[in-house]
């Protein structure tokens, strides 16, 4: 069978070394500081991750079974791409957590909530991979804020 492309673009087939495995939420208002955020990090290459909620798949995951999922993604790239470095996101009024509704629209409640869960997610983390260097990030309207 013939390839007819729709679309063609040459890509590497080098390895790389991943800066960091990111994790994010699939929510798109909060793509371009995210990857203005990246490149100011300093990454080139990440491996990046996609679930709702972001880091509530580690924290508070959906669905039994969703965390070791994630966590196996981590143990699978490690050797493959080098990775030394997590980095973990939530983001202000999303809806995997309920929106900023369930906070009644308190900022300061909601950011306190979600530094929290952003502190679980990184000890589960820790946990499963102690060697791994593991940041946390909240994003809101307007920008984003370091959790320790």
């Amino acid at each position: 069978m013939q390839k007819e492309y729709v679309f063609k673009e040459d890509s590497s087939l080098a390895h790389y070394k991943a800066d960091a495995y990111v994790v994010r939420c699939t929510d798109n208002r909060f793509w371009s500081v995210f990857k203005h955020f990246i490149k100011y990090l300093g990454f080139e290459d990440i491996d990046a991750a996609s679930p709702p909620g972001g880091a509530k798949v580690f924290a508070s995951p959906s669905k039994a079974g969703d965390r070791e999922v994630a966590l196996d993604k981590i143990k699978l790239l490690m050797p493959v791409h080098h990775i030394r470095r997590v980095v973990l996101f939530t983001h202000t009024d999303c809806a995997a957590y309920g929106g900023l509704s369930r906070f009644n629209g308190d900022e300061e409640n909601e950011f306190e909530f979600h530094s929290a869960e952003l502190k679980k997610a990184a000890e589960i983390v820790r946990e499963r991979f102690p060697e791994l260097a593991v940041e946390t990030y909240f994003i809101d309207h307007k920008g984003i804020i370091k959790v320790n």
